[in-house]
């Protein structure tokens, strides 16, 4: 039977406001997960820069906390947590100042990771090891990813849970329709916009023959997102591969969560 396994090359850089901010959310009771983590995700979909998140604290910070079904308490240590996510200054890894929107754009993403991370797997019964920013290996070597004679190779799914005979991955994005409709575009963004979506899908497929039971997911943190448009689009991408099938499954915040 076929080894699957992991390569890590770089760690990426995560601050403690994401860590604070992904820990409390993933110890919340079962019953109050899925509402609290998808006014969250709503809240972040709709706030992306500073100043939004200052004229939010100023006029809706109130509607906002009575919405959740938590105590007083937690509700306060929640906004707490949420104005170090927005508002805590931090360097990365060479000790430049990143601009504070960029900022908050990187910690979105990161957070969407560590929830995954955290809360996942779906099939926890067929899991024994997890990994974060994975290159795919199987008997131990790297799996060269193709599309027709084009290379899709070193790239990485954000999380990954495997056992004997399972993989479960995910790509992790803020938005994942705003993320697909950037594919529309020309130049390099829009170039490696396909080629991700290019090599989810021919990653699910090459991952098939060895494994009995494959999932990868192209996740939203975003849950109001078209995912019949955002279908639309992956599958117009991988037809440049020849393929007329996704191998792959876009889904939400929600959907994980209702998964587990």
């Amino acid at each position: 039977m076929a080894i699957f396994s992991c390569y890590v090359d770089v760690e990426r850089f995560l601050g403690e406001p994401v860590k604070e901010l992904a820990l409390f959310l993933s110890c919340l009771r079962r019953e109050d997960r899925l509402s609290v983590i998808s006014t969250i995700a709503r809240f972040f979909q709709e706030v992306d820069h500073l100043s939004e998140f200052y004229r939010f604290r100023k006029e809706r910070k109130e509607e906002f906390l009575s919405s959740l079904p938590i105590s007083s308490g937690e509700r306060n240590a929640l906004w707490h947590l949420i104005e170090n996510f927005f508002l805590r200054q931090s360097e990365n890894s060479s000790g430049k100042p990143i601009p504070q929107d960029d900022l908050i754009a990187l910690r979105k993403g990161r957070l969407f990771e560590e929830l995954v991370y955290h809360l996942g797997p779906v099939s926890k019964e067929k899991v024994e090891l997890t990994s974060m920013h994975c290159q795919p290996m199987v008997n131990r070597k790297r799996v060269e990813i193709r599309c027709k004679n084009r290379v899709l190779s070193n790239k990485n799914l954000d999380v990954v849970f495997w056992g004997k005979g399972y993989v479960e991955g995910y790509e992790c994005k803020g938005n994942v329709q705003f993320f697909l409709e950037l594919g529309l575009r020309g130049g390099e963004r829009g170039r490696k916009v396909r080629e991700k979506v290019m090599y989810l899908n021919q990653l699910g497929r090459f991952l098939s023959f060895f494994f009995r039971e494959v999932r990868v997911y192209l996740a939203s943190f975003a849950p109001d997102v078209d995912l019949k448009r955002c279908r639309e689009l992956a599958l117009q991408y991988v037809r440049e591969c020849g393929r007329r099938e996704l191998h792959f499954e876009i889904i939400t915040v929600e959907d994980f969560i209702r998964y587990l």
